[in-house]
């Protein structure tokens, strides 16, 4: 996404009023979307179509109930899901054991309760009826009544909550929206590549990013306002969704602009490489040899391999990142879109310039690569630009590409304290006596490979 396209920050990121151009998350129960505000531009949660000018002005956090396809906003002193006039039993005097699932139970039929949702009749009054109407509401237990307006208020409540996107949100909707998109890196994973890497303030990182620059957005949201992150990216130029999540934090142009900059991996190997080891082609370009075990393992095929499997994984939201052109625009259209082009390009050969002269000192303090090929190659390279004793992590969603990583860097001598590791994580329902494991969880978070660089061993000729 280019940046000209994204508005105008304040120097801060300290407001919580929801404004245009901000990016947000809307959602409902257990679904949720990243968003762009436009109060002109309707966006779409599952089916159904929303217009976001209600929310403009309002705070983050806020609940809005959905009529039609408007969102009003929902006063917090208002219970915003719960129906306060429905009256669950206190004490826990009665069971479930006399109860009949014939579906009887119910007085209110089917075609009465879309009468009164046509009606217009709100979503807490059709739970209030419901529960006034059920034969066998009085008679359940506690945890039963309690469970049984949850799934009625699911159902016919039509309440949204706007939040302010966090690199935690960011990652839970991604993961639910498609853990393939983004690697299989989880939340927990996240975390631990994070502390793994010591990542901190005034920090200078390298960062290599597979899912939607989520896992680049993780690190400029714990540097805050000082240091420096490297985005290295495969193939000659960055992909529209590179920086999505990036872009969704909401940071002001001026902080990214002075925190972030990118630079394609290739480029990355170019400084590594001796004079004598360049040509020239037929482009009068410089162009490294670059070297490897197999075509499959080097740096420059694994980036252009990444780069068109990237290409098949589309946006989750409009970013605004290309623009088509269309043979039936006008000419003035087609300029100012040529000249936003060469913008955008001049822009990325600045960061790019930059990117080489920080690269250039070999003085980073971590590595953190996502990949979604065969990350050893791509590790190689960029540990080179690390200073001695700083710490890296390496994310795979499958062990063996890990696993050869692993003896790669055992067999050249210049990394301590290796360690391959699964990730697990099990989330628990926590409810005064109710708590237990969920009953659904994902198998697996994917492996992570840790270590330190080190100087390494100089050998010495015996005389």
């Amino acid at each position: 996404m280019s940046q000209n396209l994204t508005y105008e920050k304040s120097s801060t990121n300290t407001r919580k009023i929801i404004q245009e151009g901000d990016f947000i998350i809307i959602r409902r129960q257990d679904a949720s979307r990243l968003v762009q505000v436009d109060k002109y531009k309707a966006a779409f949660l599952g089916k159904q179509k929303l217009f976001l000018g209600g929310i403009i002005g309002k705070p983050y956090g806020s609940s809005f109930e959905v009529k039609g396809s408007d969102l009003h906003f929902v006063d917090p002193a208002k219970s915003r899901f719960l129906c306060s006039s429905v009256a669950i039993a206190e004490a826990q005097t009665r069971d479930n054991r006399f109860l009949v699932d014939d579906g009887k139970s119910q007085k209110l039929t089917k075609e009465q309760i879309e009468e009164l949702k046509t009606g217009g009749v709100s979503g807490e009054q059709i739970v209030e009826n419901l529960v006034e109407n059920s034969t066998t509401f009085k008679d359940k237990t506690q945890y039963a009544q309690a469970k049984y307006l949850k799934k009625k208020q699911k159902k016919y409540i039509n309440h949204v909550i706007i939040l302010e996107p966090t690199t935690r949100l960011l990652s839970e909707m991604y993961f639910s929206q498609g853990p393939l998109k983004i690697c299989n890196l989880r939340v927990d994973s996240l975390a631990q590549m994070l502390a793994m890497c010591n990542v901190m303030s005034r920090g200078r990182y390298v960062v290599f990013d597979s899912c939607f620059g989520l896992l680049t957005a993780a690190v400029l949201e714990r540097l805050g306002d000082s240091g420096c992150v490297v985005q290295v990216y495969p193939g000659p130029g960055p992909t529209s969704s590179f920086r999505q999540a990036v872009y969704a934090l909401n940071l002001a142009q001026e902080q990214l602009k002075k925190l972030l900059v990118g630079l394609p991996v290739t480029e990355a190997a170019r400084l590594l490489l001796p004079p004598s080891n360049e040509v020239i082609n037929h482009d009068k370009h410089v162009v490294p040899k670059i070297t490897g075990d197999s075509k499959e393992n080097s740096v420059e095929v694994n980036a252009r391999e990444e780069a068109e499997e990237k290409d098949e994984f589309t946006s989750v939201v409009d970013m605004k990142d290309c623009e088509v052109e269309d043979k039936y625009e006008s000419q003035a259209n087609k300029s100012a879109k040529e000249e936003a082009k060469a913008d955008r390009k001049a822009q990325r050969m600045d960061e790019q310039k930059i990117a080489k002269e920080i690269l250039a000192v070999k003085n980073m303090d971590g590595l953190l690569v996502v990949s979604r090929h065969h990350p050893t190659n791509i590790v190689l390279t960029l540990l080179e630009f690390l200073a001695p004793s700083r710490p890296f992590a390496v994310f795979s969603l499958y062990q063996q590409p890990l696993v050869d990583c692993y003896r790669k860097l055992k067999d050249k001598g210049e990394t301590l304290f290796l360690k391959l590791t699964e990730t697990w994580l099990r989330s628990y329902q926590v409810l005064p006596d109710r708590t237990h494991p969920a009953i659904n969880m994902s198998g697996s978070g994917g492996y992570l490979l840790t270590g330190i660089k080190v100087e390494p061993l100089q050998t010495h000729k015996k005389s």
